[in-house]
């Protein structure tokens, strides 16, 4: 080895000390061209490497084609001898190709004629490296676990202050730019937290390390979109300073909306069935004192209305019925093939028995056209659509039905002339339990119009409404010719 003095150390001692009995340290001494001259057995015990395959040759051997193509070698050799030392922190080459990650310092050094060498002193760093990569993959897939889930996600410290949150967070408190380390989660919280009680409750578990769930949260976007959340909250028993927590957020929107759904139904129910029951009861009740009286022809008027009450009684739970096994999913069509015409004509014969006070005019452009669909859930459509027509009359007597084909569909539009309604509710009137503000006093539940729409998407149709209020309204549908 060429005896040469060190600027960077105390003595020479030190240096072949470094040089002979390193385990740990791989010691490289090059010329100024990069020429390896000498090799300590860290180095080849490290990199598999014989002195003789590296003596002599130039240092770039051990760096990989793709740094040896950004001139990484020549770039770290001109630092050295520029600057007096350099370091790096990259692949190194083993004999056998594979690569290691090495972290180094080259210094410049002179012997005791000026002549100047270079010292490269590098340490296997790879499996630290291994471990490093191991933990950005294992936070890189835990990422993608979090940016996959719908619920919010949130760590919190001990003051409440944000430490980590999911997309989903974003999305549901309105944070498109997803800073959250600059949001204060008090304020966040504060617009829907009634009575600070979530906030309360955060607390809690932050002091008392005990965890809750199932605390509501309502936030309203606006107006027209209220979302509500389940809250649950609990510690972190890994975090380092033992005092964060992990709140979930999941939208329970869909689930409380049913439930609000499933009270409207059986308070509409309640209500409207209330009526014809306590007619039928009352009725009951007549005939049997004029029974005693042998008045046969009150007896006959009070059977003829209990009829008719029981028969509303059995459309109301025909149709809740219905409704039930359309949302179950339970819902088929018998379809055969029937004059179209002829079926209009057995829907208006049935309403004109039951109303024969109205006038029904049908305008009929399809007589001798065929359909293959459910003809008795088109009935059902038809009398539902003549039936409302009624109801809504407001005293007018007139209903226009004009069919007509097009385009391989044919289209049925029932038009009174009564209440009409407002065309701000015009668009949810196919809904379930939808009601418009001026039918209120009237009988019915809702499902009528709901159920007629479910029957014509079944068939691959379209239903729609038109109105004036005021001046009545016109009810379609189309189906395709053939299902």
């Amino acid at each position: 080895m060429p005896n040469v003095v060190l600027s960077h150390y105390a003595h020479l001692n030190y240096f072949h000390a470094l040089f002979k009995e390193s385990k740990e340290n791989s010691v490289l001494l090059l010329d100024e061209k990069g020429i390896i001259l000498e090799v300590n057995s860290a180095f080849i015990n490290s990199f598999g490497y014989e002195k003789e395959e590296v003596c002599g040759k130039n240092f770039k051997m051990l760096f990989t084609e793709e740094d040896q193509q950004k001139d990484r070698p020549e770039k770290e050799r001109a630092a050295v001898l520029s600057q007096g030392q350099a370091y790096d922190n990259n692949y190194l080459v083993q004999k056998d190709k594979m690569i290691t990650w090495v972290s180094g310092e080259s210094t410049l050094v002179k012997d005791d004629k000026g002549q100047k060498y270079i010292l490269k002193i590098i340490q296997n760093i790879n499996e630290q490296k291994i471990s490093e990569n191991s933990i950005i993959s294992l936070n890189d897939f835990n990422d993608s676990i979090l940016k996959s889930i719908e619920d919010g996600v949130i760590v919190l410290d001990k003051n409440l202050k944000i430490i980590k949150a999911n997309e989903a967070f974003s999305r549901i408190f309105n944070n498109p730019d997803n800073k959250v380390t600059d949001i204060n989660f008090t304020e966040l919280i504060a617009r829907y937290d009634k009575n600070n009680e979530l906030y309360y409750k955060i607390i809690q578990v932050v002091s008392s390390k005990k965890s809750f769930s199932n605390a509501l949260m309502q936030i309203n976007a606006n107006t027209e979109n209220e979302k509500i959340f389940e809250v649950s909250c609990s510690p972190l028993k890994d975090s380092f300073t033992g005092s964060n927590v992990l709140m979930i957020v999941h939208d329970i929107t869909v689930q409380k909306l049913a439930e609000r759904d499933r009270d409207d139904m059986i308070g509409f129910i309640g209500h409207e069935l209330r009526n014809p029951m306590t007619s039928v009861l009352l009725s009951h009740n007549l005939m049997e004192e004029l029974i005693k009286n042998e008045n046969a022809a009150v007896i006959k008027e009070l059977l003829e209305r209990s009829k008719k009450n029981v028969l509303r009684l059995n459309k109301m739970i025909s149709e809740l019925y219905n409704s039930t096994k359309i949302n179950a999913g339970h819902f088929e069509l018998e379809n055969t093939q029937f004059t179209f015409a002829g079926m209009i004509s057995e829907a208006t014969d049935t309403i004109k028995s039951l109303h024969p006070a109205y006038i029904i005019t049908v305008t009929n452009a399809v007589n001798d056209i065929n359909v293959t669909a459910d003809r008795y859930r088109l009935i059902q459509v038809v009398t539902n659509y003549l039936s409302n027509s009624i109801k809504y009359s407001n005293g007018k007597k007139d209903i226009d039905i004009r069919v007509k084909s097009e385009n391989n569909f044919v289209q049925v539009a029932v038009k009174d002339f009564g209440l009409g309604i407002a065309k701000a509710q015009l668009p949810f009137i196919f809904d379930r339990f939808f009601r418009a503000e001026k039918t209120m006093n009237l009988e019915g539940i809702g499902l009528g119009l709901f159920l007629c729409k479910q029957i014509i998407h079944a068939h691959k149709g379209n239903v729609w409404a038109e109105s004036e209020e005021g001046n009545g309204s016109t009810f379609y549908f189309s189906i395709p010719l053939s299902n």
